[in-house]
């Protein structure tokens, strides 16, 4: 069998790679030669510096939503230029309704509902990974990681750079320094690098680009214009210190402190070490309360732990076979991470006190196991042409009560690739192997593979993909809820862009899907039809209806339901989403499973009341029925209510309450944040967790924490 995957995987690698088309062309048109400054400009919002005068002028801007390649409804000038240490970008942005602008004081990278302008720069012009700044009217600032395919924004990346921003009667300006040590770029005398300027209008959902975007062409960074630096600039060489300082208080414990420290080392421009001696990876912000009740799969919870969530795009793949949160409790912590020549390298090690071997235990450490595990992972992807590459990757677990006795083990590896052709026409896959040793049992070198082709031009969306996950295949540093199945899915959408004030965007997909476990019996089919509409307002719609064979515990459940979802954001001081779901569902009971009824709402909304509160409400309500319209299973409630007070850029409160109603706990968390810059932090609050006795709630836990870390960067 495994000499059969090779070969398939050889054939289509072999085809793939002859319709391979280089697309990355430079767009000669839109070409910036960066003047360099004869001094640097104040970093003040105002744009009376005489060092904007020398710099490179853009005025000309293209609307790319909701009207496609039409002018802007309202004026922007964007400023570039630079000097050794920086890079300088500046905006004039006009407003004909100045008291309309959308902007709030807020904490970093909390900005999405903001009017805002940026930049996104390419600096190996790869096409595939480029830093985004981003930054509000009041100079706020988002930073981020873009990835071209698929297209999506990382804002767990964070960097050091200089902004602000005022608003007045014209509209809005903002000035931005970023320092070239803050980025990575090649060691080349003159830079070249890919380029995008834009600026979003968000109560006239407007998107404003200087290189006239085009759906005609796939792909975002692609379509990037040219940004050259010829001239001596600071290397991003650099070294980096942070100590960490934290204390904890636990209800009926004494006080306990502890020290930690993180060192990062720029072993070039564009390949950086990070070491971490007793990290803190404790939970700033809370997770989302999550219905836990009836599932047949764990629970997925989002990395917020900086040493791991800087520059995991790396890791990522088709199949998950690298979720850090599956590292709970590590003594240690060493990453690589970074790019030589057209080879982009990942590599984590760390050493966990607390592991488990269950993907359903991730959530929490709980209590202090005998346990140790050492994780290695380790990434490799070398790029072909501009948008493809081929990848090898590995991890690792060893699990033992101590480094001399790790008996047990999962090891992952295998290649992965993507290849663009024909213009419009992706290709996908991977193929892994892993072997394990876990609870007394050994394993034999077991198969997963993945392939999925996808088209996707202006007005047409297809993709079909397979997936096969052997019965033994494990990933224990990864994410992977299913095996023992072979997948195969269909889409096909229609792309339609009305381009009205009240219909920017329209959708409709069918989708088919069958499930095959090894013995070749059916165990799902799904015949999905849906439709997603984009409107004025951020308004977006999506309903969708599934009729769903699903096999459990050996009986095949029949079962339809309706799920609709919309968001908007009508007014300045006013966000929110509601989700609905309604229809058949499974009672997961493995000795006596039957075909129920359920009925979900998901409400979400967030007031503004003035530029610096926030105050958000999440509600979620779950209904089971034995049946429709019989006698109920469980009806659960999971309430968040969250206010946040922006003092300055620097310093805020926050206050979360939580409650779920099945576990009848209530969670209280109060925090003060000061936020200097990334890595330059002081966090003082405190976790109350209450659980309901009686009709009265009764404290269980009450933890008070201090936490302070100071970021030297030489």
């Amino acid at each position: 069998m495994a000499n059969g995957v090779r070969f398939k995987l050889l054939i289509i690698i072999f085809f793939s790679l002859k319709l391979l088309l280089n697309a990355g062309k430079i767009n000669e048109k839109y070409y910036i030669k960066v003047p360099k400054l004869s001094q640097p400009p104040v970093i003040d919002g105002l744009l009376n510096d005489e060092c904007w005068k020398e710099a490179f002028k853009i005025e000309k801007f293209t609307q790319f939503e909701p009207k496609e390649n039409s002018p802007p409804t309202e004026k922007t000038i964007a400023y570039i230029g630079y000097d050794k240490k920086n890079l300088y970008v500046a905006f004039q942005c006009f407003d004909s309704e100045p008291d309309k602008i959308r902007a709030s004081l807020s904490k970093r990278d909390h900005i999405s509902l903001d009017d805002f302008v940026g930049f996104v720069l390419d600096t190996f012009n790869a096409k595939k990974r480029a830093f985004q700044f981003v930054v509000n009217p009041l100079g706020i600032q988002e930073d981020s990681i873009v990835t071209e395919e698929p297209l999506k924004e990382d804002l767990s990346w964070d960097t050091y750079f200089i902004s602000k921003g005022r608003i007045n009667k014209d509209g809005y300006t903002v000035e931005i320094a970023i320092p070239f040590k803050s980025i990575r770029f090649p060691n080349t005398s003159v830079q070249r690098w890919g380029i995008h300027i834009f600026r979003r209008i968000r109560r006239k959902s407007e998107r404003i680009h200087w290189i006239p975007l085009t759906r005609d062409i796939t792909g975002y960074l692609i379509q990037a214009g040219t940004l050259e630096i010829d001239g001596e600039i600071e290397r991003g060489r650099n070294l980096e210190i942070m100590p960490v300082a934290t204390g904890l208080k636990r209800m009926g414990e004494n006080f306990d402190s502890d020290f930690g420290l993180n060192f990062k080392y720029g072993i070039t421009s564009n390949l950086t070490a990070d070491f971490s001696y007793n990290p803190d990876f404790s939970h700033i912000e809370a997770d989302l309360p999550q219905v836990d009740i009836n599932l047949r799969y764990a629970l997925y919870y989002p990395e917020k732990r900086p040493f791991f969530y800087e520059a995991k795009d790396i890791f990522e793949t088709l199949i998950p076979i690298v979720y850090t949160r599956r590292i709970i409790d590590p003594l240690w912590g060493a990453k690589l991470t970074g790019k030589i020549g057209k080879t982009t390298i990942g590599y984590i090690n760390a050493y966990d006190e607390n592991p488990t071997e269950s993907l359903w235990e991730i959530s929490g450490v709980e209590s202090r196991k005998k346990d140790n595990a050492l994780f290695n992972i380790l990434r490799l992807k070398r790029d072909l042409y501009s948008e493809s590459y081929i990848g090898f990757i590995l991890t690792d677990k060893e699990i033992g009560q101590n480094i001399g006795s790790l008996s047990r083990y999962n090891r992952v590896f295998g290649l992965d690739g993507q290849f663009k052709f024909k213009k419009y026409y992706y290709f996908t896959f991977q193929a892994l192997y892993s072997k394990t040793k876990f609870k007394n049992k050994t394993t034999s070198l077991v198969p997963a593979l993945a392939l999925w082709f996808k088209h996707s031009s202006r007005k047409i969306f297809f993709d079909v993909s397979w997936f096969s996950i052997h019965p033994d295949f494990e990933a224990s540093s990864g994410f992977i809820i299913r095996n023992n199945v072979k997948e195969f899915d269909i889409r096909l959408a229609y792309k339609y862009y009305p381009q009205k004030k009240f219909l920017i965007f329209l959708r409709p997909m069918i989708h088919y899907r069958r499930w095959y476990d090894f013995k070749n019996i059916l165990t799902d089919e799904a015949k999905i039809f849906s439709i997603y509409m984009r409107g004025s307002k951020e308004t977006i719609l999506s309903i969708k209806y599934s009729d769903y064979m699903e096999r459990w515990a050996g009986i095949n459940f029949h079962k339809n339901y309706f799920y609709l979802s919309a968001s908007s954001q009508p007014f300045k001081w006013l966000s929110g989403s509601y989700n609905f779901l309604i229809g058949d569902g499974i009672y997961y009971d493995p000795k006596n499973p039957y075909l129920g009824f359920r009925i979900n709402h998901y409400i979400k909304t967030e007031i503004r009341p003035s530029s610096i509160l926030r105050i958000s409400y999440y509600f979620k309500n779950s209904k089971f029925f034995k049946k429709k319209g019989g006698e109920k299973v469980y009806d659960i409630n999971t309430i968040r209510q969250k206010i946040t007070l922006q003092i300055s850029r620097t310093l805020s409160f926050r206050f979360i309450t939580d409650y779920h109603s099945y576990y009848k706990k209530l969670f209280n968390s109060f925090l003060i944040s000061w936020e200097y810059r990334p890595g330059t932090t002081f966090y003082l609050g405190f976790d109350d967790t209450q659980e309901k006795e009686m009709d009265v709630f009764v404290r269980k836990k009450r933890t008070f924490f201090v936490k302070f870390s100071y970021w030297w960067r030489f």
